[in-house]
């Protein structure tokens, strides 16, 4: 009797764990790795390269938030390689982020975005270990940067200036990789780079970006399940500001990055709307993606 109440007892404490380790967990990601441009490659390698990058994510503690299963932070990343010499990879990175929309099953693109600029050693079996307070591993360290930008936007997203503390733990994981040789995480070398990224969202004069993120989200369409026409009208206020930080800081890639997210989202949400509503929104979308003028023409037929 003594040997079954140990062995319920244990499987309690054991059951517990999982449902503590559940409630440490703040992000969902998976991880792809694109071989297409490989020949002749050991696929192995590369699949078990993306299962332990889908790990570290997940079970990597990001946040002090308490989330729930369903509130976890939802990305990708698709790494698509392009060299292979060796150890020596290198290839293109594409992240994207979601965030649900309040009491709806419409999740929002949160953040959306291809670094050019990815470059790492890696060697099969290797173990893949992450110190926030040092530059070890250029690849871990590219994949924390974005996790931290996504969670920033994610807490913009649901309290003003909410971010904050994880653009500052990207910032500083760009300041530690200064010393390296690796690209993408200088300043000058490229104004869509990841030092570009999070400098632009601590910029002062494109603050007004994060209220924008804030207000899009929790007033517009977060009050869409009450009101689509409040909502939509409490977005579209909004988008002028967007022009005006253009015009400050031309070429920004947070504001870049911004309207590429949600761009197929405000094409859909005012095609409805007055002529003078859709000939405001097509001027300003026009102002900050040029070449994106023929898909935004959509809202003016």
């Amino acid at each position: 009797m003594r040997n079954i109440i140990v062995k319920i007892a244990l499987t309690a404490i054991g059951l517990l764990s999982l449902i503590f380790a559940a409630n440490a967990q703040d992000v969902k990601a998976y991880v792809r790795i694109n071989t297409d441009q490989i020949e002749g490659t050991n696929k192995d390698i590369y699949n078990e390269l993306s299962n332990d990058l889908t790990e570290f994510i997940n079970s990597h503690r990001w946040t002090d938030a308490t989330f729930e299963d369903e509130e976890r932070i939802e990305c990708n990343f698709v790494i698509t390689l392009e060299s292979v010499a060796g150890e020596n990879y290198s290839g293109q990175l594409q992240i994207q982020a979601n965030r649900p929309v309040f009491n709806s099953g419409y999740n929002t693109t949160l953040f959306n975005f291809l670094d050019k600029n990815l470059s790492f050693n890696y060697t099969q079996y290797q173990k893949l270990e992450f110190n926030e307070n040092s530059y070890d591993n250029n690849l871990l360290s590219t994949i924390a940067f974005y996790v931290n930008i996504i969670v920033g936007l994610n807490f913009d997203s649901f309290s003003r200036y909410g971010g904050s503390r994880y653009y500052e733990k990207a910032e500083l994981i760009v300041s530690l990789a200064q010393g390296s040789n690796d690209i993408g995480w200088k300043a000058f070398d490229s104004d869509r780079n990841r030092y570009a990224l999070v400098s632009n969202l601590q910029d002062e004069r494109l603050k007004k970006l994060r209220d924008i993120v804030y207000e899009y989200h929790r007033f517009g369409l977060d009050e869409m399940v009450n009101s689509v026409e409040k909502g939509r009208t409490n977005i579209y206020n909004n988008l002028p500001y967007l022009r005006e930080m253009n015009r400050a800081v031309p070429y920004s890639v947070a504001l870049q990055q911004f309207v590429e997210s949600k761009m197929n989202e405000l094409l859909d949400m005012f095609k409805e709307a007055t002529m003078k509503e859709r000939k405001e929104v097509y001027d300003i979308l026009q102002s900050i993606l040029p070449t994106q003028t023929n898909k935004f023409q959509e809202l003016l037929n």
